[in-house]
Parts: C-alpha cells; structure tokens; sequence
C-alpha cells in the first residue's frame, strides 16, 4: 500500500527516489522528498530507509540528522533488484484530457511498460503548445517517477516526448518486435488470435487511440507500416481503460503477471 506521493512502504523501510546517481556515504536529501518525509511521514534520526535512483539498484540508507537544509542520510552499498517484466512494452497514446493522460502514465508504470509515448493524432486534443507542453512532460516524468516508488520499480519508464502519430508508426522496431494498433473498427482479430500467429515475442509496440479513437486513415498508415490491427471486443473503450486492459493482458499471457512466486 502506498504511503503518499514521494515514499512508500517496502517491508519495513520507506521507499524514496533520488533525483542524483546514488553512491555509498552520506548524503543530503532535499526538496520534496525530505519534505514528505519529514512533514508527512515524520521520520527521525535513527530510521532506516530504502533509495533508488532509477538504475535498478536499491540502496539502503539511515537517516543521521533532520533539519531546514534537508535530510543527512548515510547510504550504504546497494544492491540490485530486478522487478522488471521481461516483457518489453512500448505503449503509444493518442493525447486525451489531461486527467486520462496522468492516470494512464501511472497505472502502464505500475504495469510495468518500457515506454509511453503520447501521441499527437487526427482526433486528439491540443492543449499541448508550447510552455503547456513542457509543464505537462515534467508532469508525466514525476507521475511515473512516483508509481515506480509505490509498485517497487527500480527503474523508471522513458516518457517520451511527444510525437505525431505518422512519426511513431514509422519508427523503426527489432525485426522480431510485434507491433499492435487497436482499433475500435476492426471486427475480424483480437488480441488472441493476434499473439497466437505471432507466437512468442520479448517486445511489443502498442498504439491505444485518443477519446475518439484512430481515424481509418491512421488506421491504414499503421497497417501498411507493418502493424496488425486488433480489436478489444464488442464494447467501446475508454483510452484509460484499454490501455490498463491491453498491458495488463499482455503482462499476464507473456510477461510476469502470471507468474506464481
């Protein structure tokens, strides 16, 4: 369960991210981590802490001093801990309400995707421009920065910066990549029958459309771009929800979802 936005509980000790490389000795943490931790989670001299720094090492630490300058913490030689699913998922998002976007950068974190990529598309909302865009990037980056304290991850998503729908179909993919648009039109192939023609596959590209969904054009672009078009059923999806539906199948039939531990 997590405790607030900056740490979270692993076994007995919080769970904090480091915005600089982390290395053995001591160290100051400031900002708002040390302000959560203080403030929120009142920690004192004396207890013990978990830190990462997103390079899929933990390091455990003990925090020496508390004061207005920050939190001096003695940190001990780390360890690595992998809670990556060998399932690589790059995850393509068409632009939705902003509400949408923060939510699916969380839970395809908490899920375990590689990478997200908001996409701009013919259907998508453009509240993007300019010093919005950036604010909204840095948004994202802390969001995932975030869900990969409170899931545990050692290592965090790339959130990439964004790019138009026709730039990310043809980006270049490893030749064994699959590659998935899912499309509330096609009626013939779900994601089953897809994977099992398919067979086995380490990494995946996935591309869930905005509120509105991909137009037939965007459609035909990806298709001749190599992508397979896939339905996700009968009922109509909300972005939000087929992205957490799709990742979460996927992390079940072919990455650590369904391993029994």
């Amino acid at each position: 369960m997590g405790s607030g936005p900056q740490g979270t509980s692993v076994g007995r000790s919080r769970r904090f991210f480091a915005e600089r490389p982390l290395h053995p000795g001591e160290r100051v943490l400031t900002g708002p981590t040390a302000k959560h931790a203080v403030g929120v989670l009142r920690l004192q001299s004396g207890e013990h802490i978990v830190l990462f720094d997103g390079s899929g090492v933990e390091f455990s630490a003990e925090i020496v001093s508390v004061g207005r300058q920050g939190i001096r913490v003695v940190v001990g030689d780390g360890i690595p801990v992998n809670r990556e699913s060998p399932l690589s998922l790059h995850l393509g998002v068409g632009l939705s309400k902003p509400a949408t976007m923060d939510l699916v950068v969380q839970k395809a974190t908490e899920l375990g995707v590689a990478e997200i990529i908001p996409m701009a598309t013919e259907r998508s909302q453009g509240w993007l421009a300019g010093k919005r865009g950036k604010e909204r990037q840095v948004r994202w980056e802390r969001i995932a920065q975030e869900a990969a304290r409170q899931c545990g991850r050692n290592r965090i998503p790339a959130v990439a910066q964004m790019a138009h729908f026709s730039q990310v179909v043809r980006q270049e993919a490893p030749p064994a990549a699959v590659r998935l648009i899912f499309w509330e039109e096609e009626a013939r192939r779900g994601l089953r029958e897809v994977l099992a023609a398919q067979g086995p596959a380490s990494e995946l590209h996935l591309l869930i459309g905005p509120e509105g969904g991909f137009s037939s054009a965007e459609a035909t672009a990806a298709l001749t771009a190599g992508f397979h078009l896939v339905s996700l059923g009968p009922r109509i999806l909300r972005t939000e929800t087929a992205a957490i539906a799709v990742v979460s199948l996927l992390q079940y039939e072919m990455g650590d979802l369904g391993v029994t531990r």
